[in-house]
């Protein structure tokens, strides 16, 4: 007992002799530059290969395998098969997806057709693995089972880059999105199935997703460029022409003919629509000279100026025959209003004859008299009325275009000189038509293709389209890319002393606690340090004393014997690195007396 206050009495009269001293705790933070923004105006640029797992840039998985099938009706409309295993049917889409276990099970039968369905799950796969090669250990391989990144894991091949991982992968991705139950990816899937994925890996601070609708292809190629994953969704447009159909027509002629006249506004016909457009006008005609150019005017005025014409040559028409002129577009028109055409050839006369009837031929006939020739003859020997022959016709429905069908693919480069882009395509090799084993990252094609700026037509608002890519459908067109960038890691780690804290220690022992700011030690002491990071794991702390390194340590726990002499008041420092690149680091300094 006597020893111990004697202790005590030292202790307080060495900790009086100095002055009281207090360190305030310092944790700098060393911000880390941004990913090179690689840019280049002219010629191609790929997105960078790392050689150990993602060796030739952007993979390029397949999805034709392991049965990742839906059954759509086929041209009749309703499905037809029966569903087995664990498929189900979705309504909305009507189709058989996959089921849970992501393989179809089901057997189509009549008209029903089998689809490849994982275009989505394949193309977003080729992103989080050239990504999560990026931040994988360099020195590692294929097979090693080391995994340092959690973006891609082992779903059971043993290591998250062996090619037998990739479809393991495809279908976590899958079931994560919806695309087996729903036996498609939509956009919104996708999105919300990428944001549970980042969150469920623990990486959602580390990446940023956004979907552009409509995007332009500059900015496409600005993000390619810049080296972020750029998923794009191309929609299959076929364009759509319903069958003529006659709105009014006068028909009969009973071989009444008369010979076309070379001026506008001589031979003409006047007509009531009763519909809202003008896709095409037939008249019959005959020749009786050598063939020429004919030239047809609508008119919503007498004799005013056409709101639409078109000419064509009928060549050679030995009997009655019905000629089409057509409009292109079409003339807009107003119900149950009068309009009017005439009709002339080019240069000069005694080409064709133009058809007409008379009243007798037709007693009903709905038409004031349309006969502009006529007015050279006002008494007409039979006393009759005339009308020419004619069909206004539209389409039904109009011209326009339904979109197909959807598809993902993966952006593996752009070319900013040529206009042209390389996908890795989870449905074609065009570039590489070889049957490798796609889900070996070394075996890539990144299939390139022309692009066109603008709409390919007008009932498409897009900005720019594929009129290279091989498709059953007419238009293949940019619809929405989604682009996934990574956060660079900036924050420092977080770093504590735990041991010594303002305490008395003897022999590596605590006493008691001191009313000061700094710890007292007498002899040595292990000091402890607790590290951490909230993006990355901690690389190494290191333990410095006044400025000298004393000790590195590289895992936990984070501990140096301290049991060199001292008797003085001492700058105890740690300092611990993240495995950023390049790292982050944060310091904490406490001063500590030391004796012994």
């Amino acid at each position: 007992m006597k020893q111990k206050l004697f202790i005590k009495a030292v202790v307080l009269g060495i900790a009086l002799c100095f002055c009281m001293v207090s360190l305030t705790t310092a944790m700098p933070t060393f911000t880390k530059t941004d990913i090179d923004q690689i840019q280049t105006n002219r010629g191609w640029y790929y997105k960078p290969g790392y050689p150990n797992y993602a060796p030739q840039g952007v993979p390029d998985f397949d999805q034709q395998q392991n049965n990742w099938q839906k059954i759509s009706a086929g041209p009749n409309g309703t499905i037809e098969s029966t569903i087995a295993g664990d498929d189900v049917y979705n309504a909305a889409m009507n189709c058989i997806a996959p089921g849970p276990n992501c393989q179809l099970e089901s057997t189509a039968i009549g008209d029903d057709l089998v689809e490849w369905a994982f275009c989505g799950p394949v193309a977003l796969a080729n992103c989080l693995w050239w990504y999560d090669s990026q931040f994988a250990d360099p020195t590692g391989f294929p097979g090693d089972g080391n995994d340092t990144f959690a973006l891609v894991e082992d779903y059971g091949a043993g290591d998250d880059h062996s090619e037998d991982n990739a479809p393991l992968l495809i279908e976590e991705l899958a079931s994560t999105m919806g695309t087996c139950e729903n036996g498609t990816t939509s956009v919104p899937m996708m999105l919300q199935g990428l944001d549970d994925w980042l969150i469920n890996t623990g990486l959602d601070i580390a990446f940023d997703v956004t979907d552009y609708a409509s995007p332009n292809f500059g900015f496409v190629e600005n993000e390619i460029e810049e080296s972020n994953d750029v998923l794009l969704l191309l929609g299959f447009y076929e364009y759509v022409i319903g069958d003529k159909v006659i709105d009014q027509q006068q028909p009969v002629f009973l071989f009444r003919n008369d010979n076309l006249q070379t001026i506008t506004w001589n031979d003409y016909q006047s007509f009531v629509p009763q519909v809202d457009r003008l896709d095409a006008i037939q008249i019959c005609l005959v020749s009786n000279g050598p063939p020429c150019d004919v030239e047809l005017n609508v008119y919503d005025t007498p004799a005013g100026s056409p709101i639409g014409t078109s000419v064509m040559n009928p060549g050679n028409l030995i009997n009655p025959t019905w000629v089409q002129f057509h409009f292109e577009p079409a003339i807009p028109l107003t119900m149950n209003t009068t309009y009017y055409f005439d009709v002339r050839q080019i240069p000069d006369g005694f080409h064709y004859e133009w058809f007409y009837a008379n009243i007798v031929d037709v007693p009903s006939d709905p038409y004031p008299p349309g006969q502009g020739w006529l007015d050279t003859f006002p008494n007409d020997p039979l006393g009759f009325t005339f009308d020419w022959t004619f069909k206004t016709e539209y389409y039904d429905p109009p011209p326009h275009v339904e979109r197909r069908q959807g598809h993902f693919v993966t952006c593996a480069g752009v070319n900013s000189e040529d206009f042209q882009i390389a996908f890795s395509d989870p449905a074609k090799d065009v570039q590489n038509t070889s049957s490798t084993n796609h889900n070996d990252a070394i075996n890539v094609s990144h299939d390139i293709y022309n692009v066109s700026i603008g709409s390919p037509h007008p009932d498409l608002s897009v900005e720019w389209w594929l009129p290279t890519y091989a498709s059953s459908w007419d238009y293949a067109v940019v619809e929405h890319a989604i682009i996934i960038t990574y956060i660079p890691d900036e924050e420092p780690p977080e770093i504590d002393i735990l041991r010594p804290v303002n305490a008395l220690y003897f022999a590596d022992q605590e006493v008691f606690t001191l009313p000061f700011q700094f710890p007292l030690v007498i002899g040595p002491i292990m000091v402890e340090v607790a590290a951490s990071d909230n993006r990355s794991d901690i690389a190494k702390v290191e333990f410095y004393v006044d400025d000298v390194l004393q000790d590195t340590v590289t895992s936990p726990p984070y501990t140096w014997y301290w049991d060199d002499f001292g008797l003085f008041i001492y700058n105890l420092r740690v300092q611990a690195f993240d495995t950023a690149d390049p790292p982050n680091y944060a310091a904490m300094t406490k001063a500590v007396i030391k004796i012994l």
